[in-house]
């Protein structure tokens, strides 16, 4: 019987089939291409977040809203002396995603209603938006689409933080600013927050149900945006459309099975939504060509973390486990090492000088996947170092609504 190594390199699913040096250089090319015009594999928006760093942190409480694609927090934040505080914290279902429809009235009266309790006691408003939006320089931004089926299709083509202060004007009349921003924008701020050491740069990195980077440029590289102060402004790269990695035979069914099966590659090899399907689909083949006696009743990654940890079996029989639990173990390995090219042409792209870069990394898939992280530190170390370059991993309790918090300070 052929190993299970040999068995997805077959199917040019393969870790060792990913050239990285080659796609590192490719990754940063799309990045430049990015800055350049829009329309890209990798957008590179704009944030107009500019500037932003820990000598800009300025006094009083802000209101913090949260919205994601399950939950929807709101709290106070501040940082007194020193320290960084996190208030009066409530968290309840996104609006609209419940299957109700939510007009866009509706929509914004709930956000609304959830923060009025705390105009009280906090002045401007950082409202990290985990969907897509077209950002502009006053710091709001035009929603593009919703996903997760959240149901509020009036709200598309309206701006978030002008909508949001206009329904909170029905509870409060205080005249205030607001911040857009996404999660992996937050992501990186809430590191840069809570950071006690100085680095090069720093990195966001969502790994979860999707995948993003987030990353710190000069202002004189964005050439598609004009009269941008000098300085640096965050990216938010939205690099999961980035479409040169090889594809194999098991991304390529599981993405068929989208509803856009040609947008999102990168994303839809390697983030916890499609990964346990490309796994399916790899073990659904395997089985087919005799090397497990049966399919596989479906699975989503808890039940992979479970089946490498002897938890359980996916209902395959006890002589297919150790097929299936390779299989498992090189596919993740696989995803490790497309997060750490990501990851590593975003730092050749940014860093300056010998500190090491800061990559703050969130996301259930990150922190959760069994061999997930170990695989991921070990490809970026060996990137780094070839390169000259260091890095450590930075995480915290809350940062989307530290980060959220540390955007106020552009306001």
């Amino acid at each position: 019987m052929n190993s299970a190594a040999e068995f997805l390199k077959r199917h040019s699913q393969s870790p060792e089939q990913v050239d990285a040096e080659q796609q590192i250089l490719l990754f940063c090319r799309d990045m430049e291409r990015g800055l350049q015009r829009d329309g890209q594999t990798i957008p590179m928006i704009p944030t107009y977040l500019c500037n932003v760093d820990r000598s800009q942190i300025k006094g009083g409480k802000r209101i913090l809203i949260d919205a994601g694609g399950t939950n929807f927090r709101s709290a106070l934040g501040s940082f007194e002396g020193g320290k960084i505080l996190i208030e009066r914290q409530q968290k309840r279902a996104m609006p609209a995603s419940g299957g109700e429809t939510l007009s866009k009235s509706e929509f914004y009266d709930s956000i609304a209603q959830s923060i009025a309790p705390l105009c009280d006691e906090g002045g401007d408003v950082g409202f990290c938006f985990s969907y897509p939006v077209d950002m502009e320089s006053n710091l709001d931004g035009k929603v593009k689409s919703f996903s997760k089926e959240v149901k509020a299709p009036q709200v598309i083509g309206t701006y978030v933080g002008a909508e949001t202060l206009a329904a909170l004007k029905k509870y409060d009349g205080r005249q205030r600013k607001i911040a857009i921003l996404n999660d992996t924008v937050a992501t990186l701020l809430g590191g840069m927050a809570i950071s006690q050491k100085d680095y090069s740069t720093y990195l966001g990195y969502i790994y979860g149900t999707g995948t993003n980077v987030c990353c710190i440029v000069d202002t004189e590289k964005i050439t598609k945006a004009k009269n941008l102060p000098r300085g640096k402004m965050l990216i938010n790269m939205e690099c999961g459309g980035y479409d040169k990695f090889p594809m194999g035979d098991f991304d390529k069914k599981a993405a068929a099975k989208t509803d856009a099966p040609d947008s999102q590659l990168y994303e839809k090899m390697t983030s916890g939504k499609y990964l346990s399907e490309i796994m399916f689909e790899a073990l659904c083949t395997a089985a087919e060509e005799g090397h497990v006696s049966r399919k596989p009743a479906h699975f989503d990654l808890k039940d992979v973390s479970a089946l490498l940890q002897g938890q359980t079996t996916l209902g395959l029989s006890a002589e297919d486990v150790g097929f299936a639990s390779e299989i498992c173990r090189l596919l993740i390995r696989r995803a490790a090492k497309l997060g750490a090219i990501a990851n590593t042409a975003a730092a050749v792209f940014t860093a300056k000088g010998d500190k090491p870069v800061a990559i703050v990394a969130e996301g259930t898939t990150f922190n959760k996947l069994v061999g997930y992280r170990a695989c991921f530190e070990s490809y970026l170390a060996e990137y780094f170092s070839r390169r000259g370059l260091c890095y450590e991993v930075v995480q915290g309790e809350d940062l989307n609504l530290v980060g959220t918090l540390m955007a106020t300070m552009a306001l």
